[in-house]
């Protein structure tokens, strides 16, 4: 199969010393230490395993749009050598296209007719509607996504809601509508339909019909206002319904639309319709997380499993005459088939989660003669013989953990550390506590733990396999795999093979890899290569997003980006990039910049999944059991002897290891279930 997304036919220059690092990836994101480059943990192992580890993107800085005084580059700051030309900077107010060349207080920025900076009350004032203005969508998306630098949520829709209620009044009386909804002042003359609709019977014998009426023209203009501000709350529930968790903000919610319903009866259903959709997207928010739950809990309860399973079902067994038990050589144990090296307890596809990929039922039983029996079953290889049908299921994994990532969540990771700082615009609660109360949820961890999950899978698919033959056909089918991923425009699945293979412990098994046709894989490390900040898979993403740009086909949309690569990037330019310029204003320009690549992703992550689910493949792709890192190194040893001293020294090592860490979690696990 031909690639339309950049081509894998060009010839390899780097061969399987290419490699692309370490499978663990981390999101440890810290603020950068005084006068160093910020930097990301790419490698959450300890042992002594050499492993190659992503390059840090440090021209990912200086390629940044945004204007700050100093560049960094490795870890050092460097002084720009040059001054940048200054552009010409024009102002206007908040709420207004027309712009001056004199700057005022309280005046925005804009640069070349784009917007610049402003301080923070000028651009939430810029983000209210009113009966003839609503903000530009990509200001919307731009601030709501950013703002949380600087202000909570609920703060900042508090604001928005108590500058709208003001300029509804600001021609004449100002109605103040409290948190139970009562109008607590009204003004006879005010024009404003909250007062027609509260007054009653106290307004009209003060009043004068012609005095209670308001003009069909300000009425009219007041409706829309409304309409507005509702739009204005729909957009924010649709594109980050996440931040709705927060009871704070849900009051606010109420408050405004209390408030709008009052000036237009007809907005009530539209309400109704808005809130019943952000709804449905919480309960499958939290559908997700105890998907995720479950599969966190199945991790640890079968890696304590696999001890006792190792020790109490030889008899079981006999039949597996082929399964490569890595526990054996210490435990005294024989072959077992649940005893989690391969996961084949899950292999047949059944689950104790209620949540599956694509609402296709994982617990489906394998009724269809062609589907292998769970005693059938030893590896992937068993249970999805097609290379291509695979790379299919991973797709359908990637696609539906990719849609459950909401896109604050990026700015979030790196708002929680960040104390919050008074500001002298009166915007924010002016305390000094963190932000990281505005993180409600975990899917770009959760995201990144199955990137890890997937090439610790892929190794140990291999090492459980005692003859060389069967590991050597085993590589090959991983490659395929990866090679499928690549065609399809899954680079996220395809960096973790490529990670899984290149992990220490198998890629010492040389004896294995000389009989291995690794062509196809160089091929493919080559287009994954880290080097020049990986020029050649920004490349083929580029290339990928230009047939996605002009695709007829859905799966001719797929665009699954190096995760960790992507979110490096993200942090790199939040580093990059002062949050506030000299004079305090927000800069907005980096804002803007945040938005555009948070965009991309959204639109990626939208696409709905072509191909057919395998709910048994799924299942044991999310659910098997996989080895740790100290018991991935002994089965490695045990498949290819140690060749030198090092190794053998390695090997003893790691054996005690990992007798003494299973050992104490059988003892915890009985501790717990006496108690």
């Amino acid at each position: 199969m031909s690639s339309s997304n950049g081509g894998i036919n060009s010839a390899a220059t780097n061969g399987r010393s290419g490699s692309t690092g370490s499978a663990n990836i981390s999101l440890n994101i810290k603020a950068p230490a005084a006068g160093g480059a910020a930097a990301v943990s790419t490698s959450a192992t300890t042992t002594s395993i050499t492993h190659k580890t992503l390059p840090d993107l440090k021209t990912q800085r200086s390629n940044s749009v945004c204007h700050s005084q100093e560049t960094y580059s490795g870890n050092r700051r460097v002084a720009p050598t040059e001054k940048p030309p200054e552009k010409p900077l024009s102002y206007a107010p908040a709420q207004s296209r027309a712009t001056g060349k004199e700057p005022k207080e309280g005046h925005l920025v804009y640069c070349e007719g784009k917007l610049h900076s402003g301080p923070l009350k000028s651009l939430i004032t810029h983000m209210v509607p009113t009966h003839e203005y609503y903000p530009d969508e990509s200001f919307v998306f731009a601030f709501l996504l950013s703002a949380r630098l600087f202000v909570r949520p609920h703060e900042l829709l508090a604001q928005i809601s108590t500058t709208w209620e003001q300029q509804q009044g600001a021609g004449g009386g100002c109605d103040v509508v409290d948190d139970a909804g009562q109008v607590l002042y009204l003004s006879i003359n005010s024009a404003s339909p909250l007062t027609q609709r509260k007054g009653g019977a106290a307004a009209a014998s003060a009043a004068t019909s012609t005095e209670l009426e308001p003009k069909p023209q300000q009425r009219t203009s007041t409706q829309r206002s409304a309409q507005h501000c509702i739009r204005l709350l729909s957009e924010w529930i649709e594109i980050f319904p996440y931040d709705f968790r927060d009871e704070r903000l849900m009051q606010q919610v109420r408050i405004l639309a209390r408030k709008c319903v009052y000036i237009d009866n007809s907005l009530g259903k539209q309400v109704s319709r808005i809130l019943q959709l952000l709804v449905s997207r919480l309960t499958a928010l939290e559908q997700y997380e105890e998907f995720l739950l479950t599969l966190t809990t199945e991790a640890s309860e079968r890696e304590v499993g696999a001890v006792a399973a190792g020790q109490s079902q030889h008899h079981h067994n006999h039949h597996h005459h082929h399964l490569h038990n890595p526990f054996q050589t210490f435990l005294g144990s024989s072959h077992s088939h649940a005893n989690g090296v391969g996961g084949g307890g899950s292999a047949s596809g059944t689950s104790n989660s209620s949540y599956s990929i694509g609402n296709t039922s994982s617990s489906t039983s394998n009724s269809n003669s062609t589907t292998p029996q769970p005693d059938e079953v030893f590896g992937i290889m068993d249970m999805c013989p097609s290379c291509a049908h695979l790379a299919h299921q991973l797709t359908a994994i990637e696609l539906e953990r990719l849609s459950h990532i909401g896109p604050e969540e990026f700015v979030q990771a790196f708002a929680k550390d960040y104390p919050q700082q008074q500001v002298k615009d009166g915007a924010g609660s002016g305390g000094k506590s963190s932000l990281n109360d505005m993180k409600k949820t975990r899917n770009l961890e959760s995201y990144v733990q199955w990137f890890n999950r997937l090439s610790y899978l892929t190794a140990s698919e291999i090492v459980k396999y005692p003859k060389k033959k069967q590991r050597v056909r085993i590589i090959e089918y991983w490659i395929e795999t990866a090679r499928e991923c690549f065609n399809i425009g899954n680079f996220n699945s395809l960096m973790a093979i490529i990670a899984g293979l290149n992990l220490a412990p198998i890629g010492r098994l040389k004896k294995t890899w000389s009989k291995v046709q690794s062509a196809k894989f160089s091929v493919l490390e080559h287009q994954m290569d880290p080097t020049s900040n990986f020029n050649s898979y920004r490349s083929t993403l580029k290339a990928a997003m230009w047939r996605s740009e002009g695709a007829t086909e859905e799966r001719e949309r797929i665009i699954i980006p190096f995760f960790s690569l992507f979110v490096k990037d993200l942090y790199f330019l939040n580093e990059g990039c002062s949050n506030r310029l000299p004079n305090n204003h927000i800069n907005f320009e980096k804002c803007s910049q945040l938005a555009k690549q948070v965009t991309e992703f959204n639109e990626w992550k939208k696409v709905t999944c072509p191909f057919e689910k395998l709910p048994n493949v799924i299942a044991y792709l999310q659910h098997s059991a996989v080895l740790n890192e100290n018991t991935l190194s002994m089965a490695s040893f045990e498949c290819e002897p140690p060749e030198n001293t090092e190794e053998k020294d390695r090997y003893k090592t790691v054996k005690a290891e990992t007798k003494q860490q299973l050992l104490q979690q059988l003892q915890e696990q009985q501790q717990h279930q006496s108690q």
